[in-house]
């Protein structure tokens, strides 16, 4: 019987602790997600779920643990051509086309408008 090797992790999230204030929001968190899976998160508002996302994209301030996402440190300089974040609202400008948006999301990461 030949046994196949785990699938290379994409995000790993290791005795991650972030607090909001004095208020702790996420309490020695550790997962891991495999390449190429698909993770949603649930949970009531407030529970922390923005909270985590903020902190693998490089966003969040930590209180402790470590993040690493595709084998670099979550906010990572090489990480910005390689993973995207859009907040919860779909938009940044709601005077501006979504294609206006779109195309304002994209300079923050260096590309073209005609990228869009």
């Amino acid at each position: 019987m030949s046994r196949t090797a785990p699938p290379p992790i994409a995000v790993q999230v290791a005795d991650l602790t972030v607090k909001r204030g004095k208020r702790p929001v996420l309490h020695g968190l550790t997962l891991d997600i495999p390449r190429g899976s698909i993770t949603g998160l649930l949970g009531p508002s407030g529970c922390g779920k923005t909270t985590l996302l903020r902190s693998i994209v490089g966003t969040q301030l930590v209180e402790s643990g470590t993040v690493t996402v595709l084998g670099e440190p979550a906010g990572s300089a090489g990480l910005r051509r390689r993973v995207g974040y859009v907040t919860q609202a779909p938009s940044i400008y709601a005077d501006i086309s979504v294609r206006d948006n779109v195309a304002y999301y994209a300079a923050l990461y260096g590309r073209d408008r005609d990228d869009t």
